[in-house]
């Protein structure tokens, strides 16, 4: 087993360096980065660069008399105002900490529940497969954004926590399934009874043979579920459900809401940034999954070596 052993770090560090070779997954993550210091950037810029005019830049009564509203982007203010006179940059930065918070706690519960029940079900099959295709099945007819938006509505849950609700409804349901039929056909290949021929523990044959070969399915669907909760946090926030008074949905909500209502024109930075930040956001998921599913393929695997 020490031979077994030491082939498995090799191969997942040979693995975990064309990952960080990737362009993809580089470009997915620095576009994740910056959201991530969006995120928590807003107070250092209250206490910094606004610190002089924390008035104007106040996300919740933000005020700047000295223009015109809506207005587009300044140096003043980068993304503009909106119909309220409020700097948008300030509102989406205040704002942005729920989204990214529900997206990378989809991200991971989604991905690692539906990556160990998946497997798990290949692995074992009998029993325990007829059960977990069951409970797979079971959560399949209870839609993750219905869940979210009745906890939402509740107000029981905080975002990254709703985040993994989600995501545990996504993996133990979709992801599961997608899962487990990919590694139903790995478990069917010939290299699996030659791994158990040799001695090969069930974790050792899971780790370093299966989950390499359902991982590139693993990050197709759990980019779905992480479009699937940004969309359902979307709405949310513009429907004005739960507690998220401020948020990139509110931002695209109010933009077109005051607009209506002020008889002013339309806030097409404010507009925008709400429905460009959720894009963007999303883009840097699909980035990263495209970019592990090219990396951990075992085809290009074979055909590098």
């Amino acid at each position: 087993m020490t031979d077994i052993s030491q082939y498995e770090i090799e191969g997942w560090a040979d693995t975990r360096k064309r990952v960080f070779k990737s362009k993809m997954v580089l470009a997915g993550l620095v576009v994740l980065g910056v959201f991530a210091v969006l995120t928590f950037i807003h107070p250092v810029l209250q206490a910094t660069v606004w610190s002089g005019k924390q008035s104007v830049y106040r996300p919740e009564t933000g005020h700047d008399t000295t223009i015109s509203h809506p207005s587009g982007p300044s140096i003043a203010h980068p993304l503009g105002t909106d119909p309220l006179g409020r700097d948008v940059l300030s509102i989406m930065t205040f704002g942005l900490r729920p989204t990214f918070l529900v997206a990378v706690s989809t991200a991971l519960s989604a991905g690692l529940v539906g990556l160990v029940a998946g497997t798990s079900a290949a692995f074992f099959k009998g029993r325990y497969d007829r059960a977990m295709t069951h409970v797979a099945d079971a959560f399949v007819l209870l839609p993750p954004p219905l869940i979210f938006l009745i906890a939402s509505k509740r107000g029981l849950l905080g975002p990254f926590e709703l985040g993994l609700l989600y995501g545990l409804f996504f993996g133990l349901g979709p992801a599961a399934i997608v899962v487990r039929s990919r590694a139903l056909s790995v478990m069917e290949k010939p290299f699996i009874d030659a791994a158990r021929s040799v001695g090969g523990s069930p974790r050792w044959i899971v780790t370093h043979h299966v989950v390499p070969h359902v991982i590139p399915h693993v990050a197709v669907i759990v980019l779905a579920g992480v479009v699937g909760a940004l969309i359902t946090q979307g709405f949310v926030e513009f429907l004005g459900i739960g507690e998220y008074r401020y948020g990139l949905g509110n931002l695209v909500y109010n933009a077109l809401t005051y607009q209506q209502a002020l008889g002013s024109g339309v806030a097409w930075s404010a507009l925008m940034s709400g429905a460009l930040a959720i894009s963007l956001l999303a883009s840097s998921f699909y980035m990263i999954s495209s970019g592990l599913r090219e990396v951990t393929d075992p085809r290009r695997s074979t055909r590098r070596a």
